[in-house]
């Protein structure tokens, strides 16, 4: 973790956070945010966790965090953010561009969503959109979510939040107890998703869940 060391300026500079869990990004943003006009870095976290037992004391504005953090994800941390800090705005910064990844992130109530490969001017735009108090969204995000609407068997539309929550988590190899311990849930309730997930996707198996998965176009 890395503070900012430097006494609080008057004039009415945004506070913003770093969390990224690597450490080569991470540096890229911390670099970034100290030489943006009108923002001051106020601290950078490699986890979720690190990042929520600081955030009342660095009292940031803006956090800007990776959705594929270990343990606690973005989206995850964005929520927890809102329960200690309410007036702290996330922008969500990911390489992930799936339907069901932007389902749960519109879904979620974050301020703003954007690609890891946008260049650094969209990411200057996105945070002061977010800093104005507005969303930002970025257009690949719209376009995807434009055209997932209009299928009958949308992921939205079949799935629910928690079904796409524990959905995304399984796809991304973690177990039920994995599941279970993120989510502050039973397993017995996390198998109870597992098995309504497979049913909705027709899946026997888990092998063929991910297939099921990948072949509606999910992920």
């Amino acid at each position: 973790m890395r503070f900012d060391s430097t006494p609080h300026e008057p004039e009415k500079s945004l506070r913003v956070l770093v969390v990224e869990d690597q450490a080569m990004f991470r540096g890229f943003l911390e670099s970034w945010v100290r030489d943006l006009p009108g923002f001051q870095f106020a601290g950078s976290f490699r986890s979720g966790e690190e990042a929520l037992s600081c955030v009342g004391e660095l009292c940031p504005d803006i956090a800007l965090v990776d959705l594929q953090l270990p343990r606690m994800d973005g989206l995850a941390l964005a929520a927890a953010f809102r329960q200690v800090r309410p007036q702290l705005r996330t922008l969500l910064l990911t390489s992930l561009t799936d339907p069901l990844t932007l389902t749960r992130v519109r879904e979620s109530g974050v301020d703003g969503y954007l690609e890891k490969d946008a260049p650094t001017e969209e990411l200057g735009t996105a945070l002061r959109t977010i800093a104005a108090g507005r969303p930002y969204f970025s257009r690949s995000f719209d376009a995807t979510l434009s055209a997932e609407g209009k299928l009958s068997e949308a992921v939205g539309k079949i799935l629910s939040r928690r079904e796409q929550q524990i959905l995304s988590l399984i796809l991304a190899g973690r177990t039920s107890r994995e599941i279970a311990a993120s989510l502050s849930l039973s397993p017995r309730t996390v198998e109870f998703h597992r098995a309504n997930l497979m049913a909705k996707l027709g899946a026997t198996s888990l092998s063929e869940l991910h297939h099921r998965a990948r072949q509606r176009g999910f992920v």
